[in-house]
Protein backbone atom coordinates (compact mmCIF):
# COMPACT_ATOMS: atom_id res chain seq x y z
CA UNK A 1 0.00 0.00 0.00
CA UNK A 2 1.05 3.44 -0.72
CA UNK A 3 0.08 6.28 1.61
CA UNK A 4 -0.93 9.84 -0.37
CA UNK A 5 -1.72 12.71 1.87
CA UNK A 6 -5.09 14.47 0.58
CA UNK A 7 -5.29 18.13 3.05
CA UNK A 8 -5.95 16.64 6.39
CA UNK A 9 -6.72 13.38 5.08
CA UNK A 10 -4.34 9.94 4.64
CA UNK A 11 -5.36 7.91 0.89
CA UNK A 12 -3.74 4.47 1.20
CA UNK A 13 -3.69 2.47 -1.89
CA UNK A 14 -3.40 -0.52 -3.48
CA UNK A 15 0.12 -1.33 -4.68
CA UNK A 16 -1.39 -1.31 -8.39
CA UNK A 17 -3.17 2.05 -7.89
CA UNK A 18 -1.45 6.08 -8.03
CA UNK A 19 -2.74 9.31 -7.38
CA UNK A 20 -3.04 12.87 -9.38
CA UNK A 21 -3.43 15.42 -6.96
CA UNK A 22 -4.16 18.96 -8.20
CA UNK A 23 -4.12 21.14 -4.89
CA UNK A 24 -5.56 24.47 -6.78
CA UNK A 25 -9.06 22.42 -7.69
CA UNK A 26 -8.73 20.74 -4.35
CA UNK A 27 -9.13 16.95 -6.63
CA UNK A 28 -7.38 13.45 -6.10
CA UNK A 29 -7.46 11.25 -9.38
CA UNK A 30 -6.75 7.39 -8.16
CA UNK A 31 -5.79 5.98 -11.54
CA UNK A 32 -5.00 2.13 -12.18
CA UNK A 33 -3.12 0.01 -14.75
CA UNK A 34 -3.57 1.21 -18.61
CA UNK A 35 -4.40 4.70 -17.19
CA UNK A 36 -7.99 3.58 -15.95
CA UNK A 37 -9.76 5.99 -13.80
CA UNK A 38 -10.91 4.20 -10.33
CA UNK A 39 -11.97 7.04 -8.38
CA UNK A 40 -12.23 10.93 -8.10
CA UNK A 41 -11.48 12.60 -4.13
CA UNK A 42 -12.32 16.18 -3.93
CA UNK A 43 -12.90 19.17 -1.17
CA UNK A 44 -16.21 20.98 -1.76
CA UNK A 45 -16.81 24.51 -0.86
CA UNK A 46 -17.81 23.81 2.57
CA UNK A 47 -14.24 21.51 2.99
CA UNK A 48 -16.83 18.13 2.41
CA UNK A 49 -14.74 15.38 1.45
CA UNK A 50 -16.41 13.76 -1.89
CA UNK A 51 -15.93 10.55 -3.35
CA UNK A 52 -16.88 9.32 -6.60
CA UNK A 53 -15.81 5.52 -7.50
CA UNK A 54 -15.78 5.36 -11.22
CA UNK A 55 -14.48 1.47 -11.51
CA UNK A 56 -14.67 -1.66 -9.51
CA UNK A 57 -13.11 -1.03 -5.87
CA UNK A 58 -13.50 -1.29 -2.59
CA UNK A 59 -13.13 2.12 -0.68
CA UNK A 60 -13.54 1.91 3.14
CA UNK A 61 -13.43 5.10 5.45
CA UNK A 62 -12.07 5.47 8.71
CA UNK A 63 -13.47 8.82 9.94
CA UNK A 64 -12.15 8.76 13.38
CA UNK A 65 -8.69 8.81 11.79
CA UNK A 66 -9.07 11.06 8.49
CA UNK A 67 -7.82 7.44 6.47
CA UNK A 68 -9.44 6.11 3.40
CA UNK A 69 -8.49 2.92 1.56
CA UNK A 70 -8.80 1.99 -1.98
CA UNK A 71 -8.44 -1.18 -3.36
CA UNK A 72 -9.45 -2.77 -7.01
CA UNK A 73 -12.35 -5.42 -6.17
CA UNK A 74 -10.43 -8.33 -8.12
CA UNK A 75 -7.52 -8.32 -5.54
CA UNK A 76 -10.21 -9.20 -2.80
CA UNK A 77 -12.02 -12.14 -2.12
CA UNK A 78 -15.57 -10.70 -2.86
CA UNK A 79 -17.19 -13.68 -0.84
CA UNK A 80 -15.17 -12.70 2.54
CA UNK A 81 -16.07 -9.31 2.21
CA UNK A 82 -19.77 -9.36 1.75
Amino acid sequence: MSINEFFDWKINLEDELYAVIDEKARKMVVMGDFIELTAVLWLDQNDVLQLKPTWDCVISIDDATKQITIRSAESLNMKEEC
